[in-house]
């Protein structure tokens, strides 16, 4: 018999060979998942250094513009407007460029400080004429500005250069916004220019940044599944072999081989599994040799238990059931032993199959004659109800029997011999019997030791007295279910031999 640990081939296995490796290093879904945190903090990371650029744009063009006006001047102003004022036209003049020059800042404006510390007015206010402020315009000059509460930036835009970390909202609508104070000659602060990139522009540049991160994170994933795609197919074949190969096993094709040639675990698995199989045909074909010495009821218990192949055995309540074929001695003086043989596998074949569909185990074949147990060595519940039925049902087997052997020469053997057909006598009967491997050693068998044989063998022979073919006795009767009982025909008490009083028996 095949060793089971027959050591496995030396495959030398390189550490990228193993399976558990290759499918750690290819793991798609953890792989997936770092990808998508990779490709949210490279977005989180490309927004804020685009977001600080931007930050750190407005805030040098703010200082510059704040130390290039000249605040002096703008304060001269008169209150009814700038008029022809040359250097109020150059200023908005060269804000103006800026504007239409830089794609990101939509306006700048000069706010002057008036004597509510919240509220500053205009005193120049341009914007990109292809990004106007809408329906509102720019604004006047003297037109006041109130500042939103939330925007404290701006009132820090009065002593410093600053801008914005997030959009704010006013009446011109969502920007960022950045402030650098202008300072008159004497220190005293005037006012301040501030510039406003629209939250659009924010946005549009949100939208890139995104756009670049997806297409990064579009190209791993599909190199992702690229590999994934081929790391599958590597896999996905061995498995397929595999299944094949063990559906082929479970169906008892034990012969089939699975061929994997490769240096990995499914390879390793390859041959472990061509060992299994290897191992499961010798065992199957030891069971079933064995079960036709013994029952296979028998045979399966002890290959199964190995405990159940000691010496001893259990008491069990079982139903025996004792079948013998009527004038047989007078058969096998009349008819050549090789025909007899032939005769009497056919009959005791028919009968086997029987008892294993009613569950049953056969002790022994004594010859003709055939002993067989119900509920030992398996359970069986209602016991004597189906050795009655199994019983009934060999009767019928037999019926069929001799209808397939009329037209054979065997048939017409016995006709000779004065038997017009093949009849057999059954005893049943039902008690406790103590059931086990009874032998040495060195050779043994599972029988049953009890009273309980001896009456059912009695019973069978009861038949050929009051001329009847079936037999149980009154233990048996009374175990069976009430239906099956009602068909039971009283056929008396009567003296067996071996036995102190009269046995009740039952024919059907």
């Amino acid at each position: 018999m095949i060793d089971p640990m027959t050591p496995a081939p030396d495959f030398h296995l390189k550490p990228w060979q193993r399976f558990h490796v290759r499918v750690s290093l290819f793991n798609g879904l953890v792989v997936f998942g770092i990808l998508a945190v990779m490709a949210f903090v490279f977005y989180e990371i490309a927004y804020s250094t685009e977001f600080g650029a931007l930050q750190q744009r407005i805030r040098s063009t703010a200082g510059i513009l704040s130390r290039r006006i000249n605040a002096d001047r703008l304060a001269a102003l008169p209150p009814s407007g700038p008029g022809d004022d040359s250097y109020y036209a150059n200023v908005r003049a060269d804000l103006e460029a800026i504007c239409r020059e830089d794609p990101d800042i939509n306006s700048i404006y000069v706010l002057a400080k008036t004597a509510d510390p919240g509220v500053l007015r205009f005193v120049i206010d341009v914007s990109d004429p292809k990004d106007s402020k809408g329906e509102l315009g720019n604004a006047k000059f003297g037109q006041e500005y109130r500042i939103p509460a939330e925007v404290t930036t701006m009132s820090r835009g009065l002593v410093e250069t600053a801008v914005e970390d997030r959009t704010s909202a006013d009446e011109w609508g969502l920007s960022l916004s950045g402030y650098g104070p202008l300072h008159r000659a004497d220190g005293t602060v005037f006012g301040l220019v501030g510039m406003d990139v629209k939250a659009s522009h924010i946005d549009a540049m949100s939208a890139r940044v995104l756009s670049t991160t997806l297409i990064l994170f579009g190209a791993a994933a599909l190199a992702l599944v690229g590999v994934a795609f081929v790391l599958g197919r590597r896999i996905r074949g061995p498995i397929s072999k595999i299944n094949i190969a063990a559906g082929r096993i479970a169906g008892g094709d034990f012969d089939h081989e699975l061929v994997l040639t490769r240096k990995d675990e499914f390879g390793l698995m390859g041959h472990h599994f061509n060992t299994i199989a290897r191992s499961l045909k010798e065992r199957d074909f030891l069971r079933d040799t064995f079960g036709r010495y013994v029952s296979p009821d028998v045979a399966k218990k002890v290959l199964q238990d190995r405990s159940a192949a000691a010496l001893g055995g259990e008491e069990r309540e079982v139903t025996v059931v004792f079948s013998d074929i009527e004038g047989y001695s007078t058969i096998a003086e009349t008819i050549p032993p090789q025909e007899v043989l032939g005769m009497l596998n056919t009959y005791l074949a028919a009968m086997n199959e029987v008892i294993d569909q009613h569950q049953g185990c056969i002790i022994e074949f004594l010859g003709d004659a055939i002993l067989a147990v119900f509920n030992a060595p398996n359970d069986v519940p209602n016991h004597a109800e189906i050795g009655v039925r199994c019983a009934i049902a060999m009767q019928k087997r037999l019926d069929e029997v001799n209808h397939e052997w009329e037209n054979l020469p065997i048939a017409q053997t016995w006709r000779a011999a004065g038997k017009d057909r093949l009849k057999a006598r059954i005893g049943i009967h039902s008690g406790k019997v103590v059931a086990g491997n009874l032998g040495s050693k060195t050779r043994m068998k599972y029988g049953l030791i009890g009273d309980v044989v001896n009456v059912a063998a009695r019973i069978e022979a009861l038949n050929k007295k009051i001329h009847t073919t079936l037999l149980c006795s009154d233990d048996t009767r009374s175990r069976i279910g009430e239906e099956l009982a009602k068909t039971a025909i009283d056929r008396g008490e009567h003296e067996v031999k071996g036995r102190a009083g009269h046995v009740r028996v039952w024919g059907f």
